[in-house]
C-alpha cells in the first residue's frame, strides 16, 4: 500500500490525532510501527496574506511540488480533502485549522503545515503540506495537497444612508426558498426541505433586532460582519404581501455563486 493511501485512511478513521497520542498511533499503524511521535509550534503571530484568501478545491495529492501536472492527476484515488475556505484574521471555514502567512496550523494535532502558493497557466495553485498520521506518528516527510483557487472573497459595500420604507417594516415569516423569484407560486413550496431562515422583523430607522451587526434601508438588507448588502422586492400576490429576499450565503461569500431568494410573507405574528 502506498504511503499516500495510507495517509488518507488513516486521516478518514479518524485514528489521526495529536503527536502526544501514542496508543493511537499504534492502533493505526500496528504495534510493530516505529513510533515516533512528532508535534509542532502552533502558537505563531498572525500575518496577513491577501493571496490566500477565498476558496480553493483540491485537485490533487502529490509526494513532492514538483510532480504537480496540471493537466494529468498524480493521485488515483478519491480526494479525501474537499476543499478549503480561507477568510480574514486567520479564520478557515468549518475546520480545525487557522492560518498565518506561509503556515496553516491545526491546533488539536500540533502541526504547522507550510503552504506555497503558485500561478501555472494563470491558476493560482496552493501546496498544502498534508501533515496527517505519517507525520505526527511516524515522523515521516509530509506530502502536499494540490487546491486550485476558485473564487476570491466577495464583498458589498454596505455604506448605504438610511432612506425610509414603511410597506417593509414589520413582522415576516419564511414561507418557500428559490432559485429565481419566479419559481415562487403562493400554495404550492417550491423548496422542499427545512427553511433556515424562519422570519425576519425590519424596525423603524433602519434596525432589526439583530443591529447593528444587520440594518436595512428601503431595497436592501445590510449584513456587517459578512459585509454583504441583499436586495430586496416587495410584490403583493392574491392579495398578500410577500418579501423576495437575496440569500448571500457562503456560496455567494465564499464560491461566488448566484444568491438564491427567501420568500417572506407578512403577518401580524
Amino acid at each position: 500500500m502506498s504511503r499516500k493511501l495510507m495517509t488518507l485512511i488513516v486521516f478518514c478513521t479518524g485514528l489521526v490525532l495529536s503527536a502526544m497520542a501514542n496508543p493511537n498511533c499504534e492502533t493505526a499503524f500496528g504495534p510493530n510501527a516505529k513510533i515516533n511521535p512528532k508535534q509542532d509550534e502552533v502558537n505563531l503571530p498572525f500575518v496577513d496574506d491577501a493571496q490566500l484568501q477565498g476558496n480553493w478545491v483540491s485537485v490533487d495529492f502529490v509526494d513532492e511540488i514538483e510532480d504537480f501536472n496540471p493537466s494529468q492527476k498524480s493521485f488515483r484515488g478519491d480526494l479525501f480533502l474537499q476543499e478549503l475556505t480561507f477568510l480574514p484574521e486567520g479564520k478557515v471555514v468549518n475546520s480545525g485549522f487557522t492560518w498565518t502567512k506561509g503556515h496553516i496550523l491545526h491546533q488539536g494535532d500540533k502541526t504547522d503545515s507550510a503552504y506555497e502558493i503558485k500561478k501555472i497557466n494563470g491558476q493560482d495553485y496552493l501546496f498544502f503540506e498534508w501533515k496527517s498520521g505519517d507525520y505526527t506518528c511516524l515522523g515521516l516527510k509530509p506530502s502536499y495537497y494540490v487546491l486550485r483557487k476558485t473564487s476570491n472573497l466577495r464583498t458589498d459595500n454596505i455604506n448605504m444612508p438610511f432612506k425610509n420604507d414603511p410597506q417593509a417594516v414589520g413582522k415576516w415569516k419564511s414561507v418557500d426558498f428559490v432559485f429565481e423569484p419566479s419559481q415562487f407560486k403562493p400554495g404550492e413550496k417550491f423548496w422542499k426541505g427545512d427553511l433556515y431562515l424562519k422570519k425576519l422583523t425590519l424596525q423603524p430607522n433602519g434596525k432589526t433586532p439583530m443591529s447593528p451587526a444587520i440594518t436595512w434601508t428601503k431595497g436592501h438588507i445590510l449584513h456587517k460582519g459578512d459585509k454583504t448588502n441583499s436586495a430586496y422586492e416587495i410584490k403583493k400576490i392574491g392579495g398578500k404581501e410577500y418579501m423576495f429576499f437575496e440569500w448571500k450565503s457562503g456560496d455567494y461569500v465564499f464560491r461566488g455563486q448566484k444568491p438564491a431568494y427567501y420568500v417572506l410573507e407578512k403577518t401580524d405574528k
